[in-house]
């Protein structure tokens, strides 16, 4: 069974990775860290942690683990809620912790909001021209 994770970083929207139950725990960090090269800012270096809220504590995901996806998700059932009738808890979410944003916070400053990074939501412009052009030849506006 696939199972999807949302990474949740402080520099851009969630992204989605999914993998088999069977994925080593290892793999798991190494594809994660991988997309959030292409997915952000950040570098794999700049990552500091990759983790789970559980409780009142914060479960990290190892780089060396003998855990697959499965065990990892059954050994905090807490978190990871095991419903198989919803589509909703096969979706999971993870959490990065970046450099730069845990060097703010340990310093008492202002952590970074990295609002300039994430694009605004645009009609492509090659979808504008075809409403235009639709709109033009049937009097239909597509927008």
């Amino acid at each position: 069974m696939k199972i999807t994770f949302e990474v949740e970083t402080t520099c851009s929207r969630p992204f989605h990775v999914s993998v088999s139950e069977d994925t080593p725990m290892f793999e798991l960090r190494r594809i994660i860290l991988c997309d959030i090269e292409m997915n952000t800012i950040l570098m794999k270096d700049d990552v500091m942690d990759l983790f789970i809220p559980c409780g009142d504590m914060c479960v990290s995901i190892p780089e060396l683990s003998r855990h697959t996806v499965r065990t990892f998700i059954e050994k905090y059932p807490e978190y990871f809620h095991l419903d198989s009738s919803s589509i909703w808890t096969k979706i999971h979410r993870l959490f990065v912790m970046d450099r730069l944003y845990l060097d703010k916070i340990k310093s008492n400053q202002d952590a970074p909001i990295y609002n300039d990074i994430i694009p605004p939501k645009e009609t492509p412009i090659i979808k504008n021209v075809f409403n235009i052009a639709v709109a033009l030849l049937t009097g239909v506006n597509m927008t």
